[in-house]
């Protein structure tokens, strides 16, 4: 006899408004680190450069992997923080598809959560003039606690606040979540989950939200764009038919490259500590410049750029939402047990016996709006997983008979309360 549960554990990187505007009592709480003073740059060792360059690489091959001709938009360091608190639940095979995929490979999972810890705490520092915020917390089922280590790891490595309640009302469930990533990402994103969407068996959700705005370079009185740097013309589509669309227009000096295929220009944002790279195809195709990123590192390609000329330069506003289902994308690269029953999640939960649990659906939700005054952009990472427990066979059970052959009585009742429900006598009459 098997009895299914579903269990979606989340891990956000960007929320929401409260569903029907159900009002939250008791929120759960919003904590990262809040730098006040700022340093000069995150301080990576030579292994940990390994690790960047890794993840990088995974970025690119992901954004390949998912580009269908239309607008897109992935967060790559919110798939790995989704990820990296999911893999700390998992051993075995299903650990090590998923380090591998991050780019950790024989290092582990301790190699992993220190790393995560320390972008968490040096990328807010960097510039303090870029509101940059990575927030985690985990809501669990207060049926299902979480083991000591597990919780341990969360708390101590992601700054994940642990709050525990019970899943009966699905709608505050979801109300709850929403209005935590509401708060931890100012409210840009929108309406990730519906309470249709929760298992009514829910067991934990884990929460990262990713939060970025930031004012491009300049000042008050020499700004990048005014309001009156954009303004309409023409854009080339994919397939060669053009549309008018509103441009944003400066004379900069711009670091800049004109590679093999393609050129690139980085956009510092105020700080000069964090930029925006646009790389431009030579031609209206995007397959050649994707499939050459798959094969090129990110220090070949943002490296060695020049300053060395006014940058004439003209991009288009624009906003891009969306909704990713990336299962698929994850099983062809690498990441195929944790999807499988017979997956090893077994460092997540207290043991019940006979379960089992696995990775039913990965959902990324991202958006970012590109305009005069800068950029705001954020995201949220989904895992959701399943389980189920399979009664084995046991010991032989023990034998007697009970042939109802003659009159009886019979009760119906609920087992939890004790309360009767009905009860009666059989005569065979």
């Amino acid at each position: 006899m098997k009895k299914a549960l579903l269990i979606p554990v989340v891990s956000l990187l960007a929320l929401v408004s409260c569903q029907k505007q159900i009002k939250v009592a008791d929120p759960i709480t919003v904590q990262s680190p809040t730098p006040t003073e700022q340093i000069t740059k995150v301080t990576l060792t030579e292994t940990e450069q390994g690790y960047m360059a890794a993840g990088n690489a995974m970025a690119f091959r992901f954004l390949d992997q998912m580009y269908e001709g239309e607008n897109l938009i992935i967060s790559p360091l919110s798939l790995q923080y989704a990820l990296a608190m999911t893999a700390n639940g998992a051993s075995g095979e299903t650990l090590q598809e998923i380090i591998d995929f991050l780019g950790y490979g024989e290092d582990g999972i301790d190699a992993l959560n220190a790393y995560c810890k320390k972008l968490l705490e040096e990328l807010p520092a960097v510039d303090l003039n870029v509101n940059l915020k990575l927030t985690d917390a985990l809501l669990v089922n207060d049926q299902f606690p979480l083991l000591p280590a597990f919780k341990q790891t969360v708390e101590s490595n992601y700054y994940a606040a642990v709050e525990n309640m019970p899943f009966t009302n699905p709608e505050y469930t979801a109300a709850k979540i929403n209005e935590w990533a509401s708060r931890s990402t100012n409210g840009f994103i929108d309406k990730v989950l519906d309470a249709k969407e929760l298992s009514a068996d829910a067991v934990a959700y884990i929460m990262n939200a990713l939060y970025f705005k930031a004012k491009w370079a300049g000042s008050e009185y020499d700004p990048m764009f005014t309001e009156h740097s954009a303004w309409e013309e023409e854009f080339t589509l994919t397939d060669g038919t053009k549309k008018n669309m509103d441009m944003l227009h400066t004379v900069e000096y711009l670091h800049y490259a004109v590679r093999d295929g393609y050129k690139i220009v980085a956009l510092p944002y105020a700080g000069h500590k964090y930029y925006m790279y646009i790389l431009l195809p030579d031609g209206n195709d995007l397959a050649p410049l994707l499939a050459k990123l798959k094969t090129t590192s990110w220090g070949e390609i943002g490296g060695g750029l020049l300053k060395d000329a006014e940058v004439h330069l003209r991009f288009p506003k624009f906003s891009i939402e969306n909704k990713l289902y990336l299962k698929e994308a994850l099983d062809a690269m690498g990441v195929k047990k944790a999807f499988a029953r017979g997956a090893e999640f077994d460092h997540m939960f207290e043991p019940k016996p006979g379960w089992y649990y696995w990775i039913e659906k990965v959902i990324q939700k991202a958006k970012i709006n590109v305009t005069e005054w800068g950029t705001e952009a954020a995201a949220v990472t989904i895992v959701e997983m399943v389980g189920e427990s399979a009664v084995g066979p046991g010991e032989e059970p023990k034998r007697i008979e009970f042939y109802a052959d003659h009159p009886f009585v019979w009760i119906i009742g609920e087992a939890t309360s004790g309360a009767i429900l009905f009860e009666g006598v059989y005569t065979g009459k």
